[in-house]
């Protein structure tokens, strides 16, 4: 194991959730693409501004008022200066990358007429795909996707025959969330500028790992997120170039975005307050600025040495693991893995790592067209950030491999012997009986895999619950004597498990029985809410919400 440089692990110290326990097991938390944690630096500034100059920005007179605007403004300069803007005036204070994204589709977008082309990669987030489309439903615009090389990198060569004159717009992630694929994105702007076309960067996942410079990328938007980047949630940057800004219409109206506002028409205020209506997250804007100042304290140099050696290390520990598979092999990535397990679904990969306190991603990572292409449901995804450990990467690495060699496996041929369930004592009475959660985990696994797999006329589309990660099924019969007769089935362990909990719950019940069970309580007996979250992510939620729908139908 290569030994852990003694700044790092003096920096760790400086985040206080990673001395949390989960299970009664040191946090070992892998899921830093999806939010990093925060340095005391942070926290304490949030602090700070609320117990020291809590106030609402740049339209009150007193005192408090005056250092809140200061310290939002200030932020934003030192954002600025982070990312070589070349003036604070391009810098809007946003909601995350989403929402940057969606002002650039709203505001922007609104010249776009019929026939325009908008060029998009398979790569994209949910989020950098689906405020084009809309885009695109209002204006007759047309999409185009850059396909990948097996490797996970974008095709350049069809990039390149994708642009014409008939390109307005390429909008593409500088780094993938889903595979880590650095995409050559200085070439790719300087293409699409050749053909006269304006780009839109995705920068979450880019801006936590790389030192970004703007005017050198020569990006006519960009866009990032703070909580992935040591900061608070809910606050996040569009950059834009100032003509560009200047140029688009607004795209909410308010407060703080007008000049002068008469019942008869408005004008509107100056960059960058006219995209910024109503009052803006004011402590997340002066604590994304304090992060920013907080790693630029830091040996960047050091850092990104030391995010290449652990993603370096995880490639080496987990290569010889029977059964596992990485995919995507790019050129050049950030510091995530996703990766596949012979005969277990990424469900239970990222269940039965969080019983041993590890914090992983599992599913489609919000890149469902980028699943699609690479012919899978979904993939578990380690992601690291300076502050983990290689002796985390091991344990990550030991559990896994238990994982592909224990009896835990799941295997689509299995099917429940006769007398597999329990005759007499129901699920929950057997759960309940066991007053060790691991325990409870151990059984709700075993009747995963001894529940009887449901007949294909089930696995339909019409039956499909929405949702859910994974893919989980739910029909029902009426029977002569009112009860209603349910049926389900999902494709991972730890769901079917939890479904059969569920169904025996609510099986061979009236409409009336059916809605005066309060699931709420069971769940919260079994302690489910604390140790399996049963809500989108594992799409337990979504079923229950169906069945007591199909009471209520049933009722009227």
């Amino acid at each position: 194991m290569p030994k852990l440089p003694s700044q790092i692990q003096r920096l760790r110290q400086e985040f206080p959730i990673l001395a949390k326990q989960i299970n009664g097991k040191a946090l070992i938390y892998l899921d830093n693409a999806a939010t990093t944690q925060k340095p005391n630096a942070v926290l304490d500034c949030m602090q700070q501004y609320y117990t020291e100059s809590n106030s609402n920005v740049h339209r009150a007179s007193h005192v408090l008022s005056a250092e809140a605007t200061y310290l939002y403004e200030n932020a934003r300069k030192i954002v600025a200066s982070y990312v070589n803007a070349r003036s604070s005036r391009e810098i809007i204070w946003t909601r995350g990358t989403t929402e940057s994204i969606n002002l650039v589709a709203n505001s922007w977008g609104s010249s776009l007429k019929q026939g325009d082309e908008i060029i998009l990669s398979t790569l994209e987030h949910h989020a950098n795909i689906v405020p084009w489309q809309l885009l695109a439903q209002r204006t007759g615009a047309l999409i185009k996707v850059i396909p990948l090389l097996p490797n996970g990198d974008v095709d350049l060569a069809a990039y390149s025959n994708l642009l014409s004159d008939k390109t307005r717009m390429v909008a593409i992630t500088h780094a993938s969330n889903a595979i880590g694929t650095i995409n050559p994105i200085k070439e790719m702007i300087a293409q699409a500028h050749s053909v006269g076309a304006i780009t839109l960067i995705d920068g979450a996942q880019a801006l936590p790992h790389l030192q970004i410079d703007l005017k050198e990328l020569d990006a006519d938007f960009y866009a990032f997120s703070g909580h992935k980047l040591y900061a608070p949630t809910g606050i996040g940057v569009l950059y834009g170039k100032q003509a560009l800004l200047e140029a688009m219409p607004p795209w909410q109206g308010g407060g703080e975005m007008i000049s002068k506002v008469s019942f008869e028409q408005s004008s509107y205020n100056e960059l960058p307050l006219k995209f910024e209506a109503g009052t803006p997250n004011i402590s997340g804007a002066i604590a994304l600025a304090k992060a920013l100042e907080w790693l630029n304290s830091q040996d960047r140099v050091l850092l990104e040495q030391h995010e290449s050696n652990l993603f370096n290390y995880a490639l080496e520990c987990c290569s010889t693991i029977k059964g596992w598979n990485r995919i995507g092999s790019p050129k050049e990535s950030v510091s995530l893995i996703s990766f596949t397990l012979e005969n277990l679904h990424q469900q239970d990969i990222g269940h039965l790592l969080d019983q041993q306190g590890i914090a992983v991603r599992s599913g489609h990572h919000c890149a469902m067209p980028l699943m699609q292409t690479l012919a899978l449901p979904g993939t578990t995804r380690a992601s690291f950030a300076f502050y983990n450990t290689f002796e985390e990467v091991e344990r990550f690495a030991e559990a896994i491999d238990r994982m592909s060699s224990s009896s835990l496996e799941i295997s689509s041929a299995v099917t429940a012997p006769p007398d597999a369930q329990p005759a007499t004592t129901s699920i929950l009475a057997e759960l309940l009986a066991l007053k060790d959660w691991n325990a409870r985990y151990r059984q709700i696994m075993l009747h995963g895999k001894i529940m009887n797999i449901a007949s294909s006329h089930i696995k339909t589309d019409a039956n499909l619950i929405k949702g859910c990660e994974s893919n989980t099924w739910l029909s029902y019969e009426l029977s002569d004597n009112q009860r209603i007769t349910f049926y389900a089935d999902s494709d991972a362990r730890i769901i079917r498990g939890l479904l059969a909990l569920v169904i025996d719950i609510f099986n061979n019940k009236t409409v009336s029985e059916i809605r005066s069970i309060d699931i709420d309580d069971i769940f919260n007996q079994l302690s489910l809410e604390r140790h399996l979250s049963p809500s989108r992510g594992n799409g337990l939620r979504a079923v229950v919400d169906k069945i007591y729908q199909i009471a209520e139908d049933r009722a009227h």
